[in-house]
């Protein structure tokens, strides 16, 4: 009788205290837009040109073990972003936003791991995944005859 109480007992606690460790509600802050400006644009830049060529030749890119940490580095924050993206009231809905932004991150990802391995054809061919994802967004979502044009641009 003892031994089934406290069995009880410590089942009541899992149960209860199981109770209080629930999923903390993530509440977005900032738009879509923001994250696109400060975040996505600047850090898909410095992914894409780490692998620029003008006339065959390439021009810029990483040159140090440093410069490539950065490249995967922004890489790898663009692969992260793309979970801000599919967060909360971001999500435009279930079938294309979260189809193009997978893309993205996967792209996203196969750059950080083409600049860990220095190999610059690799970080060109992910760049323009990324860059056919984030069109094809661009495509679907963005209305150009709504969208207002920046201060100064």
């Amino acid at each position: 009788m003892m031994r089934s109480r406290s069995l009880l007992g410590a089942v009541i606690v899992a149960l209860v205290s199981g109770l209080g460790c629930s999923k903390t509600e993530l509440t977005p802050i900032a738009t879509v837009e923001q994250i696109m400006e400060t975040t996505v644009e600047p850090v898909s830049n410095k992914v894409f040109d780490a692998a620029v060529w003008v006339n065959g030749v390439q021009v810029g890119g990483p040159k140090t073990d440093d410069d490539w940490k950065r490249v995967e580095a922004n890489a790898m924050m663009l692969a992260e972003t793309g979970n801000l993206l599919l967060m909360g009231s971001r999500m435009k809905d279930q079938a294309g936003w979260v189809t193009r932004t997978q893309a993205m991150m996967d792209a996203a990802n196969e750059a950080a791991k083409a600049a860990a391995a220095k190999n610059t054809d690799a970080v060109f061919n992910a760049g323009g995944k990324i860059y056919q994802a984030c069109t094809g967004c661009h495509l679907q979502y963005i209305n150009p005859a709504t969208v207002r044009p920046r201060a100064g641009g």
